[in-house]
């Protein structure tokens, strides 16, 4: 059976600590009623959506966030169905855009403006900050920006408005994480097997990052390449991103997509001890069968998927151990 059949431990951080939250956060539903096969499993994304849902209504969470790419393609269809399902939630959330989210020059249809994904999944303006639980969250939009130079493809930045905003929005009294859609890390320079992609990263990854950690953030989490990812920002080569009781620095979680192989979103659990990131699978055994078998049909990320799976990827977690050891005593 490939892949994680159970909720599976991704890492353990040093930080943030806080008082006991728990928070849910899903990306790449790429929500769809009109496509169907390819890897991202067009034809299962509105279930996926429903089963997430489902599932976290089940457990004691203090929020959601959705690391972007709600859609397909940015449909007002499309986002009328994220909003119907969404609406089962019980418990609060927040988003960020994905690059699927908003407009691009080569749609064929009418993508509703940023503004409208703000109005109906933002509390606020973005970039913003959130609460839930004991963490503070700043929500970045690394899918549009006000010059119009990421509407010809799907790579990311984060403005330098929100680097300027990001500065001086830390509470320090509070843990703090942001959330924004393309990573700063390369999976393809953490894992061999996935191929060299400029849009896998955002375009000032190298400055986004610096800006967070020197603002006290203490971890970033996003989505974009549809692989559960845990390093800390500037881990290079294959195995780098198992490191141990390594507390300083920013931190990179990358999600699992909700449409595609593994199908799963992350449980992140904080405590005054620590955190702990856990990936939660979606649907059942035939469920995820299924989804690997288009993933490998389709040589996902050039085959790197079904590669890495194949070769124990998953039976490697957690992929990051930054907690000592608790200590032990003789007699």
């Amino acid at each position: 059976m490939p892949g994680p059949t159970r909720e599976t431990e991704l890492a353990h951080l040093d930080r943030p600590k806080a008082e006991e939250t728990t928070i849910a956060v899903v990306s790449d539903a790429h929500v769809t009623a009109d496509a169907e096969g390819t890897w991202k499993v067009f034809h299962r994304t509105e279930s996926r959506l429903q089963s997430v849902i489902e599932d976290v209504n089940h457990r004691d969470v203090d929020g959601l966030v959705f690391a972007g790419d709600l859609t397909k393609d940015g449909t007002p269809e499309e986002f009328e169905r994220v909003t119907e399902i969404l609406s089962g939630l019980d418990a609060p959330y927040v988003a960020v855009p994905g690059n699927h989210d908003v407009p691009k020059t080569f749609d064929d249809h009418d993508t509703p403006p940023l503004s409208s994904f703000v109005e109906a999944h933002c509390p606020d303006e973005l970039p913003y900050r959130a609460r839930l639980g004991g963490l503070d969250f700043l929500c970045l939009n690394s899918a549009a920006d006000a010059d119009g130079s990421l509407r010809n493809g799907h790579a990311g930045r984060i403005s330098e408005a929100q680097l300027d905003w990001v500065e001086s929005a830390v509470d320090p009294e509070r843990p703090t994480v942001a959330v924004f859609h393309h990573p700063t890390t390369h999976v393809g320079h953490l894992f061999e097997r996935f191929p060299e992609t400029d849009h896998f990263q955002l375009q000032n990854a190298e400055s986004v990052a610096e800006t967070l950690d020197a603002a006290g953030v203490e971890a970033a989490i996003s989505g974009h390449i549809h692989w559960p990812t845990a390093a800390h920002v500037g881990d290079s080569v294959e195995g780098a991103a198992v490191s141990e009781n390594t507390s300083g620095g920013l931190t990179q979680v990358t999600t699992p997509a909700a449409c595609s192989f593994p199908q799963g979103y992350l449980l992140v659990r904080v405590t005054p001890d620590g955190t702990t990131v856990s990936m939660v699978p979606v649907g059942d055994d035939e469920a995820r069968k299924e989804a690997y078998r288009y993933a490998a049909a389709d040589g996902a990320r050039d085959g790197a998927v079904a590669d890495s799976t194949d070769e124990g990827y998953f039976e490697g977690f957690p992929l990051l151990e930054e907690r000592a050891p608790e200590p032990t005593t003789s007699d």
